[in-house]
């Protein structure tokens, strides 16, 4: 294949929801593929399922904002103090430890109730507006943002404020320089979270923020790193669910079968959030993980050469038919269900048990509360958000 002719990423869903022909057709020609990425840089696209477990379980890959910082994009939070993205061995298994403990399955089942309760006070609200009103403003923006401050132990007022703060610095990671929108959210974002922590020595209690002051004060982790460790959870754990829950409802309004077998039969709440996670994990048209080989590799046949750029496909991996029975068909009674939303290996998402309660808490009783909810446009005058790379949608106008 020539230079001219390669594949270029992005490659955009189908009316915001329907999988790309194109990715269709490139992943039917095998599991990994020479692309041109956005940034006109060429390297390879995994969108094969196995392939794609082996390189995030490959330690012969180093993730984005290690060195050398020449393969690095230009981004403020990659290679930032505690990012755990940007670590790898035991540098990223002491900081993976810190954090564990705020997501484990005791602190997930505490706040379980929390983000019912939260979920049902943001129905509430959207309920309270004038039609049609934005779902995003009103539910699917606030909710995670509402979640992670009881995580984090901060007041539910703060939440719009760091929630703004998090859009801000992923919609515009690319831009660079000093004064860079993303730069000076990000750092804003960090005194925030440094000025919190603090205030969790006259006031700890069972949250994140405690359990990093306490990393901090036994020499675990510096101040730094601790910081960057909350950052980093917040903004991971808000934008990409925020997407989800629009691109999930989308799906739903799309398929409007699976829609009421959902609504008449409830218990398929758990299978349903699982099948939005394989068709919709975080990511627009190039979603992945992109990974480095420290040397000449070879996948699948294909021979790659040192420090290339490979991105792991995780949305392309979901439509592998050698793992998932007619991958194009939105089944949320799907029964094996493997995908890899949240990655894979020593970088497996962290906050994966918080996202799905929260996905279950918002899709469990959400038909119940609304049965006539609609979009109140025709999907296809839905705006994503292209500068980010979780995707979501600029509004998301709905009728009950």
């Amino acid at each position: 294949m020539s230079e001219q002719s390669l594949p270029t990423l992005p490659m955009w869903r189908v009316d915001h929801i329907e999988p790309s022909p194109e990715m269709l057709a490139l992943c039917a020609n095998g599991p990994i593929h020479r692309v041109r990425f956005p940034s006109g840089h060429d390297g390879w696209w995994v969108t094969g399922y196995d392939e794609a477990k082996a390189v995030l379980s490959d330690p012969a890959f180093r993730p984005s904002g290690m060195p050398p910082a020449s393969f690095t994009p230009a981004t403020v939070i990659l290679g930032s103090p505690g990012w755990l993205g940007s670590h790898e061995g035991g540098e990223h298994a002491r900081l993976r430890k810190i954090v564990a403990p705020a997501f484990s399955r005791r602190r997930v089942k505490l706040i379980a109730r929390q983000v019912e309760a939260i979920a049902a006070q943001l129905f509430q609200t959207l309920a309270a507006q004038p039609q049609p009103a934005d779902l995003r403003r009103h539910l699917s923006f606030p909710l995670p943002a509402m979640v992670i401050s009881a995580l984090m132990g901060v007041l539910y007022e703060d939440h719009v404020f760091f929630a703004e703060l998090s859009d801000e610095v992923m919609t515009h990671q690319h831009e660079s320089g000093p004064r860079s929108a993303a730069r000076l959210a990000w750092e804003e974002l960090r005194s925030y979270i440094r000025a919190k922590m603090r205030d969790k020595r006259q006031d700890p209690g069972d949250n994140l923020l405690t359990d990093l002051l306490a990393a901090v004060n036994q020499g675990k982790a510096t101040e730094g790193e601790a910081i960057g460790l909350a950052a980093g959870m917040l903004v991971a754990g808000h934008e990409s669910t925020v997407a989800q829950i629009e691109f999930g409802l989308l799906a739903m309004f799309r398929h409007p079968q699976q829609r009421e077998r959902l609504f008449g039969e409830p218990s398929l709440v758990d299978k349903a959030v699982e099948e939005i996670l394989r068709m919709y994990p975080p990511g627009a048209g190039w979603d992945g993980i992109m990974r480095y080989p420290r040397a000449d590799v070879t996948i699948a046949g294909v021979h790659i050469p040192a420090e290339s750029k490979v991105l792991v496909g995780l949305s392309a991996t979901s439509f592998d038919p050698r793992r998932f029975d007619d991958p194009e068909i939105f089944d949320i009674g799907r029964a094996e269900n493997p995908h890899l939303a949240f990655s894979h290996g020593p970088h497996y998402c962290i906050g994966g048990a918080l996202a799905r309660l929260e996905l279950k808490a918002v899709f469990g009783s959400i038909f119940q509360r609304f049965p006539a909810l609609r979009l109140a446009v025709a999907p296809e005058e839905l705006k994503l958000r292209k500068d980010i790379i979780t995707g979501g949608f600029e509004e998301f106008p709905v009728l009950w």
